[in-house]
C-alpha cells in the first residue's frame, strides 16, 4: 500500500501552488479543511494551518512578497497569511459564494482577484484591508464573467492588465482589466468540455494552456485574435518580447504547424500548468487530477 508522509492531507488535495521565491517551499490546499506548507527537498510538512471551516478550493503565493499566502474556500471566504507571522491569524474577505480560484496580479504586490461558483470575479487591493481579521473593504470591481462557475483565472505574466477566465460554461475568456475596468476582448470554446485550468507560459507569455473535462490538454496561441494584439502584442515588441512565439523564426513556424493539437489524458485536467524552461506542453507539464499531481506530455 501507499505509505504516506507525516502531516500529511486527510482528504483530496483540491490545490497547489510553488513559492516563486523559494523554490523548495510548496503550499496545499484540501478538502479536509486545512492549508499546508511543505518542504519538497526535506520532504516534509512543515506547517499546517486551519484558516477556513470548509474545503481550501485555492492557494496562491504573492509574486513579490514571497511569504504571503492566500486561501480561498468553500467557507465563501478568502483569508491572507504572512508565513512569518505564525501567530496571526490572517485577514479575511468574505465573499458570496464558494472560492474557485485565486490569482495575485505579477505587476503589483497589493491586488489580487477571486472567482466564485456565481461565475463572478472579484477584484481586491489588500492595502485597503483593515489589520483585523475580518476585512470591511469592498472589492476593487466586481466581473460578471461567466454564467457557471468561474474555476480558472490566470493573469498574463508579461503583458499587465490581460486576464483569462475559463468556466463550466466550457469558454475561455480574454480580459482587459485596464483601470480596474475589465473588458473581454476575446472568447473561444477550446473543445475540452468544462473548463477547470488555464495558465499562461512563461516563456511565451501570449501562450495559453487549456484543461478541461474531456481530459484534454489545449493551447491557444491568443496572438491570432487580432484584439488581442493590437491591445497588447505590438507593446510586448516594443518591451523586447518580439520571441513570444518561439524562440527562433523557425519556433514560430513550427508552432503554427501544431497550435491546435490537444493531449488526451486518462481523466479530466483538475489543474493545468506549464513547466519551467518550456513553451509547449510536453513531458513535465504538471496536471492535479483526483487529488495527485501528475506529469503530461505531447
Amino acid at each position: 500500500g501507499i505509505t504516506y508522509k507525516d502531516g500529511s492531507h486527510t482528504d483530496a488535495v483540491l490545490s497547489l501552488a510553488w513559492n516563486m521565491e523559494y523554490r523548495n517551499v510548496l503550499a496545499s490546499g484540501s478538502a479536509d479543511k486545512s492549508v499546508k506548507i511543505w518542504d519538497i527537498v526535506a520532504e516534509k510538512c512543515e506547517q499546517t494551518m486551519h484558516p477556513h471551516t470548509d474545503k481550501v478550493q485555492a492557494v496562491a503565493w504573492n509574486f513579490n512578497q514571497a511569504p504571503v499566502l492566500l486561501s480561498g474556500s468553500f467557507d465563501r471566504s478568502v483569508v491572507m497569511m504572512d508565513m512569518r507571522a505564525t501567530t496571526h491569524p490572517g485577514i479575511r474577505w468574505p465573499v458570496p459564494a464558494d472560492v474557485e480560484s485565486l490569482a495575485w496580479d505579477p505587476h503589483t504586490d497589493h491586488s489580487f482577484v477571486v472567482s466564485l461558483e456565481d461565475g463572478t470575479v472579484r477584484g481586491f487591493d489588500i492595502r485597503a484591508a483593515a489589520s483585523a481579521v475580518d476585512s470591511d473593504s469592498k472589492p476593487m470591481f466586481t466581473l460578471h464573467a461567466h454564467d457557471k462557475a468561474v474555476c480558472t483565472i490566470t493573469y498574463n505574466p508579461a503583458a499587465p492588465n490581460l486576464l483569462a477566465t475559463g468556466s463550466t460554461d466550457k469558454m475561455v475568456k480574454l480580459w482587459d482589466m485596464t483601470n480596474n475596468r475589465p473588458t473581454c476582448i476575446a472568447s473561444t470554446n477550446p473543445k475540452v468540455g468544462a473548463v477547470f485550468s488555464a495558465c499562461f507560459s512563461k516563456d511565451s507569455p501570449f501562450l495559453l494552456g487549456i484543461g478541461g473535462s474531456k481530459g484534454i490538454l489545449h493551447v491557444w496561441d491568443t496572438l491570432d485574435n487580432s484584439e488581442v494584439g493590437r491591445r497588447f502584442g505590438l507593446g510586448m515588441h516594443r518591451a523586447g518580447w518580439s520571441w513570444v512565439r518561439g524562440r527562433d523564426g523557425k519556433g514560430c513556424r513550427d508552432w503554427r504547424e501544431r497550435r491546435h493539437s490537444s493531449t488526451g489524458t486518462r481523466g479530466e485536467c483538475g489543474e493545468s500548468a506549464w513547466g519551467p524552461g518550456q513553451a509547449t506542453v510536453r513531458p513535465g507539464d504538471s496536471v492535479v487530477r483526483g487529488g495527485a499531481l501528475v506529469h503530461m506530455g505531447c
